[in-house]
């Protein structure tokens, strides 16, 4: 699968032959059709919060990237845990 959502989008504005880079894989493809399919109005915007964070995440070290993004699922995880208990021991309280 080849999915591009219309022309390469340039890296750096003020040089006009540095495209970003695009990887053709299914996960890279597959992930770019989805978000150009169900959430148009944030990939469309570089006002739009998701955006924002992107900058601050982004890096050309794979490695990097790939830790950037395991620390962030375990905190996320980590948080969402929590509140699962939180809720469960809430509702085992309530009902006992």
């Amino acid at each position: 699968m080849k999915f591009r959502p219309g022309d390469l989008p340039q890296a750096d504005p003020s040089e006009e032959d540095s495209p970003v880079e695009w990887t053709d894989n299914s996960l890279s493809n597959t992930l770019a059709w989805a978000s150009h399919r169900f959430a148009p109005a944030w990939c469309q915007s570089e006002d739009h919060w998701t955006a924002v964070v992107t900058q601050y995440l982004f890096t050309d070290c794979p490695c990097c990237l790939l830790f950037r993004g395991l620390f962030i699922g375990v905190v996320i995880g980590w948080a969402a845990s929590a509140i699962a208990v939180a809720i469960g021991i809430t509702i085992a309280a309530l009902t006992s």
